[in-house]
């Protein structure tokens, strides 16, 4: 699972280096990433968000994640 002192570190890295653990991170959750562009102004967008996302953000995701597979 994901944490928020996992985005933190990730947070620290360059921006080339966080699109790639981003595009990892979301194919290990099962997402297509195959069409997905990860330009500097998305990026920085990603980077806003994630500086905001809290450990109870996280926790709902998981559980919304985990309700949606249960079907």
């Amino acid at each position: 699972m994901l944490t928020k002192k996992n985005i933190d570190k990730m947070l620290e890295m360059p921006d080339d280096r966080l699109a790639a653990m981003l595009k990892l991170t979301l194919a290990a959750s099962g997402a297509d990433t195959t069409r997905l562009n990860l330009d500097g102004k998305t990026v920085r967008k990603l980077r806003a968000v994630l500086g905001e996302v809290t450990d109870a953000d996280l926790e709902r995701a998981s559980a919304l994640m985990e309700r949606y597979r249960r079907g």
